[in-house]
């Protein structure tokens, strides 16, 4: 075909799903590999990614016939994104295969994160497992020397276990191999339609041999490629003592192969391998008993659980007579939460071992004489209260659940959970929203409760469920889904008096504390939580300490960096001082997990106080307010500024607040910048989102933007940036383009048909 033209618009990666999601996707260049690629997929389905540096928008695939296919951005474009090539998504492949290599190395809790160092998401790839205990760092951007040396003494001194790992810009690897004899380096290569990850292992002559995650296995000491290891070949020759001149072995279809019952063979003549004789089964085929090689170092199989070889195995013939007289090498296995599966209906886990008789709980004989449960009304009174948690935006507790219906959690079983839920919430429908997806079970880890796999499933729901992180997003979406629902204000069914829920509604309850500590945020104090109580007009008796949690929770969700825990204002009686006993369980309710810049309950104690402080404390503002002296109404004070951004735009030159706030009759210090932020937001919001941006005009004392300019873009729907130089780019390009719109002339506010109303609202 001809030589590819080249085209500067082209971006070669996305991800999809949603725009930061961390799949990405790399566009081939060439138009059958473009069919190829599409194939399963529609136009709908890419993004520019955030973890790309990308602004989120979706992207269009282009097919060409003379030149690279390439995404595309759909109009307008307001994309700041600077790496588009083939080798822009890198970070997330290597990211992608470290995880799925660490599972079936046995790892399951796995967090990968792409840190921006200067130059966008992706400077570096850290992959945490092993409780978080341990890292593998892969360095992608450049680094100098010493903070190299300045970021190794901070994973140190926080005591995490650190491999380093090298880009293939990165340069710090020469160190490393003269330091401690080799180094490991990532690089990815263009296959089809993909970038395929591949390691590498410099040596101190700067020579760098590479192979495939699939062929390294972890140690204490990191990974460990074919390269660096001096154990014996781990052949299945090797390791079972046939023929080593034997070369017949037959590559199995990853996914595709599952087995049980494993147990470990009686003769272990290995060194680098275990071998495992169980029942296996390919998809659309027999079940048979086998004899499967696996490595050393990671978590023997479970003979209780069905296991799934999803890495590329090999079928290798034995030379002896003794059965089974075939051998499986699998680098690995990835163990299935349920215990059978339809793609292997023959496979039956060994029975788990009888567990011990539990102590006969008191009273049980009264407990038998307990009438049969009616599960319809108990299915309306429990999808009737879950209704009014989705109100309240809040989770609940299992156990508190049922409590409210006069019955125990010993009254069910695991299972009668599930089908209850899944009575719950039928009939399913793709838009009715999943209120089981607001229980969990009490003392859980922050996440997916553990029993809503099998409430999907009971649902119906389409979810491939080997896949975690899909289950997990799914529970998110399902949740999020169903407090944004509107719901009707549907009574509780009545219940005895004994165990009623909550006087008021959870929603109303929820309001008033959150109105309450607003007001102990503006006096930098902290209130008793029977304090608390008393001003909700709720008596401290009806709270249980698991309700307690709960409402602080629902009170402060969603937990992001926009708005503070008001829950770190609530004390416990008596407490002298520190975070209150119940904090974190509030903090694990709604997700916080510690970082290096929060390690501790009590660092974000102190941090979210202060915030709250800093947030409703501010003096000039007050709670959704804005303040304006006597006499001087809203709306003068942003016409007046509106007028002298005009002014100065027509004659090319830049302002200080300083200026505005004295064309409005006020002096410097009058408002806030929360207050200046909201009135020059309301000054540009009539010019929509590609008119001209009066407020990039108004500059700081040192002639940079005014620290507030990026809140201004983003309330605006503007591209915006959090890094200064990016920042600076931003407002001169405004700047210029409001220089070029208003020209030269006379002041005056109807010359522009972008800022001629007065606005009527402040963006609060």
């Amino acid at each position: 075909m001809p030589p590819h033209e080249e085209d500067t618009r082209k971006v070669q990666t996305a991800v999809i799903g949603q725009p930061g999601s961390d799949w990405p996707v790399f566009l081939p260049f060439d138009h059958d590999d473009f069919d190829r690629f599409m194939l399963g997929r529609s136009r709908d389905d890419f993004y520019c990614g955030t973890l790309l540096g990308g602004c989120g928008k979706k992207l269009s695939a282009k097919r060409y016939l003379q030149k690279k296919c390439h995404f595309a951005h759909r109009p307008p474009v307001h994309c700041r994104r600077t790496q588009t090539g083939e080798d822009s998504a890198d970070h997330l492949y290597i990211g992608q295969a470290l995880q799925r290599w660490l599972r079936r190395q046995g790892h399951h809790k796995i967090r990968v994160s792409y840190p921006d160092l200067g130059s966008g998401p992706g400077g570096a790839v850290e992959v945490r497992f092993g409780l978080g205990a341990r890292l593998i760092r892969v360095q992608m951007d450049r680094m100098p020397l010493t903070q190299w040396e300045a970021t190794r003494a901070q994973f140190a001194k926080g005591n995490v276990r650190v491999q380093w790992a090298y880009g293939p810009n990165s340069g710090i690897a020469h160190n490393e191999s003269k330091a401690a004899g080799h180094a490991i380096r990532f690089t990815c290569r263009t296959e089809s339609d993909t970038r395929r990850v591949f390691v590498g292992t410099q040596r101190p002559d700067h020579s760098v041999e590479l192979t495939t995650l699939d062929e390294c296995h972890l140690t204490n000491e990191g990974i460990i490629t074919p390269h660096l290891t001096e154990e014996p070949s781990t052949t299945a020759d090797a390791d079972t003592g046939t023929d080593a001149t034997a070369l017949l072995a037959f590559p199995l279809v990853p996914g595709q192969l599952a087995f049980t019952a494993a147990i470990s063979a009686e003769e272990q003549d290995v060194t680098a391998r275990r071998l495992y004789d169980a029942d296996v089964q390919p998809v659309g085929s027999a079940m048979t008993r086998m004899r499967i090689a696996l490595p050393a170092h990671i978590v023997p199989p479970s003979p209780h659980r069905l296991n799934v070889i999803e890495s590329t195995a090999h079928l290798l013939p034995l030379t002896d007579s003794a059965e089974p007289s075939w051998l499986i090498e699998a680098p690995g296995f990835t163990p299935l939460p349920a215990r059978t599966d339809p793609r292997w209906p023959d496979l039956r886990p060994t029975p788990e071992p009888p567990k011990p008789d539990p102590v006969t709980p008191p009273r049980r004989e009264a407990q038998a004489d307990k009438p049969a449960i009616d599960e319809a009304s108990l299915v309306a009174q429990l999808r009737a209260r879950l209704s009014q948690i989705a109100r309240s935006k809040g989770l609940i507790n299992w156990e508190t659940l049922i409590g409210y219906t006069g019955l125990t959690p010993d009254d069910f079983t695991p299972e009668d959970r599930v089908r209850i839920l899944v009575a719950v919430d039928s009939p399913s429908a793709p838009d009715k929203p999943v209120l089981s997806s607001m229980v969990k079970l009490a003392g859980q880890q922050p996440g997916l409760p553990p029993f809503f796999t099998e409430v999907l499933t009971g649902l119906g729901r389409e979810v491939d469920l080997r896949d975690d992180r899909l289950i997990k997003s799914t529970w998110e979406r399902l949740r999020e889904a169903a407090h944004a629902a509107q719901w009707d204000d549907t009574p509780l069914t009545p219940v005895p008096p004994a165990t009623m829920g909550l006087p008021i509604s959870d929603e109303e309850l929820v309001e008033r504390f959150r109105r309450h500590l607003e007001r102990v945020a503006r006096s930098r104090s902290v209130m008793k939580w029977s304090t608390l109580l008393r001003h909700a007009g709720v008596s401290a008796s009806a709270i249980s300490p698991r309700d307690r949690i709960r409402l602080l929770a629902a009170m402060d969700t969603p937990y992001g960096s926009d708005r503070p825990v008001l829950s770190s204002l609530v004390k416990q009686e008596g407490q002298k001082d520190g975070p209150a006993p119940f904090f974190e369980k509030v903090l694990d309710e709604l997700g916080w997990a510690p970082s290096p810049m929060c390690r501790t309950v009590a660092v974000a104690w102190t941090t979210e106080r202060e915030r709250a402080y800093a947030l409703f404390g501010k003096p000039g503002t007050r709670a959704g307010e804005i303040w304006i002296r006597p006499g001087t109404s809203l709306e003068t004070v942003i016409q007046a500024v509106r007028k002298t951004l005009i002014s100065a735009a027509r004659r090319h030159v830049s302002v200080s607040w300083r200026t505005l706030a004295a064309a409005a009759g006020l002096a410097p210090n009058d408002l806030s910048e929360k207050a200046r932020t909201a009135i020059l937001v309301a000054v540009d919001r009539p010019a929509g989102s590609n008119g001209v941006l009066l407020s990039s005009l108004v500059i700081s004392t040192e002639n940079t933007p005014v620290p507030y300019f990026a809140e201004i873009l983003k309330r605006l729907g503007r591209p915006h940036s959090s890094r200064p130089i990016e920042l600076g780019r931003i407002r001169k390009a405004e700047q210029a383009r409001a220089f070029a719109a208003y020209g030269s002339g006379p002041v005056s506010d109807t010359n522009s048909t972008n800022h001629d109303q007065p606005s009527r609202a402040i963006e609060k």
